[in-house]
């Protein structure tokens, strides 16, 4: 046989007559299909592989930004906890301070006025105020001088 030409279209050729192929009745609108069915699906594959980077970015993001916020939540908490402890602390102190008979006794001397056995008691008492005048100023104001405090 002798070689022809290569063509688009297949045509079985019998004895009879030449009748096209089937597949090659549709070649026509095929073309169309094909090349739009992929465009179509690279577009969505596209659009849903963009989306899918958003999100993964979005979540990293977010849960850096959450982890930071937890971080110095957890810094503030231990801060508070140590201040804490040394308020505790303190308090221990001041509680074995009150409890102690060297504190009971200054109480006792100080604002109840009692006196071991054998000792004497005796209170002075303050000589009063006079003329001085109370006035409801600040404290800054007392040390002007007269002149200057009737200038207000």
């Amino acid at each position: 046989m002798a070689e022809m030409p290569v063509d688009r279209t297949v045509e079985i050729v019998t004895d009879a007559a030449a009748v096209p192929a089937p597949e090659a009745q549709h070649t026509t609108a095929q073309p169309r299909q094909a090349a739009a069915l992929p465009w179509v699906v690279r577009w969505v594959a596209f659009v849903c592989s963009l989306l899918l980077v958003g999100f993964v970015v979005f979540s990293g993001v977010e849960g850096l930004l959450q982890a930071n916020s937890l971080d110095d939540r957890i810094i503030e908490t231990r801060a508070e906890i140590e201040q804490l402890r040394r308020d505790t602390q303190q308090l221990a102190a001041l509680v074995a301070w009150l409890d102690s008979d060297a504190y009971i006794e200054r109480i006792a001397r100080e604002d109840l006025g009692m006196v071991r056995p054998g000792e004497e008691s005796f209170a002075v008492h303050a000589p009063g105020r006079g003329n001085l005048e109370i006035t409801r100023s600040p404290w800054w104001a007392n040390l002007l001088p007269k002149e200057a405090q009737d200038l207000k």
